[in-house]
């Protein structure tokens, strides 16, 4: 059964790839394939710090795809910077969309590549309940999108994610472990867990009233930071707290399924451990995510001549706060979710 849905995944996905490649007369923009790129002018900016990039004019030939001009030939100049921070470098062969003298590289097909390749692999490796993950993240990506939409409608951002992270970890935990005692304690200690690290830090936030941490990169938002920070930190945590709250309570359901007379001392001193293992490990994550999510701004500052010491003060003060407020919420859920896996388990072991 499974070689012949990996079969049937493989025709759709190679399908899917041809009808991406070939769906330019889906664009109301034009498009163009590109056949020959050559360099009109080069030349070396500097700025004050004595650092230099190249400039490339490069003019780019292509046959139009799409549209009235289909398979007319057409020339165009373009602006390139060797960094490729605000232009795309492109090669011959890549489809790009023109918009009045500006091309945009076509990534649809590269997307759909990558996509997949992500479900392929996550069934080779996780079979059906690797499936149902990838359902899972669209049904979450589409109530998350529903979400946005009631914000702008004017509902409070602070209760449609505290609500949508329920909902999320009802889903998420449901297709990935089914529906049983361990999913339920998961879900149980996920809600509780958050309305836990809600309260601790609607108690910092009270307290501190945000002293310490820089808004600079929110600078842009119309409306008070404040609204906007702290859902933030509760759905940046919220993949974390539901990792720990399955992994303990899966843990505690295989010591009981092997051995229904284990204690409750027991079982606490198992979790105990687990949680020890898993905690470091966690909280690792989810730093080096938030790392990651400021490393460009972080070289750029670097290299414009920012001192280390300046930049983590001014700008990476959010970054901290939000991977606190996750690791709270990982060290918050290791008991929560053993004290809750261990009275639903063990009681209907009993029984």
């Amino acid at each position: 059964m499974k070689k012949v849905v990996l079969i049937i995944i493989l025709l759709l996905s190679a399908g899917a790839l041809i009808f991406v490649y070939n769906d330019d007369f889906l664009y109301s923009r034009q498009v163009m394939k590109i056949t020959d790129i050559e360099t009109v002018r080069e030349e070396v900016s500097r700025n004050s710090m004595g650092l230099s990039e190249e400039h490339y004019t490069r003019k780019i030939t292509g046959v139009v795809q799409n549209g009235r001009d289909k398979g007319s030939t057409k020339q165009m100049l373009y602006e390139e910077t060797y960094s490729s921070v605000v232009t795309d470098r492109f090669r011959v062969g890549d489809k790009v969309l023109i918009d009045g003298t500006e091309l945009q590289l076509k990534r649809d097909f590269y997307v759909a590549l990558i996509s997949c390749a992500f479900v392929i692999l996550i069934f080779i490796v996780g079979s059906f309940k690797g499936l149902l993950s990838v359902v899972s993240v669209i049904i979450n990506s589409v109530i998350f999108y529903i979400g946005l939409h009631l914000y702008i409608r004017g509902v409070d951002l602070l209760f449609l994610c505290v609500a949508e992270m329920i909902i999320f970890s009802v889903l998420s935990l449901i297709f990935a472990s089914g529906v049983n005692k361990k999913t339920l304690s998961a879900v149980i200690s996920v809600v509780i867990s958050t309305f836990v690290m809600l309260a601790l830090l609607l108690i910092v936030v009270k307290t501190t009233s945000y002293s310490g941490v820089n808004f600079n990169e929110l600078s842009f938002l119309n409306v008070p930071a404040e609204d906007i920070i702290l859902p933030e930190l509760l759905i940046g945590s919220i993949g974390a707290v539901m990792d720990v709250a399955i992994t303990i309570s899966s843990s505690m359901s295989e010591l009981i399924d092997k051995n229904a007379e284990i204690t409750e001392k027991e079982l606490n001193k198992s979790a105990k451990e687990i949680g020890k293992d898993i905690m470091g490990t966690m909280s690792n994550v989810l730093f080096f995510t938030y790392l990651c999510a400021g490393l460009p701004v972080f070289v750029l500052a670097l290299r414009n001549g920012f001192m280390f010491k300046n930049y983590i003060s001014s700008n990476f003060s959010l970054e901290l706060a939000r991977f606190l407020a996750g690791s709270n919420g990982i060290v918050m859920t290791i008991p929560i979710s053993a004290f809750v896996s261990i009275r639903i388990m063990k009681r209907g072991a009993k029984k």
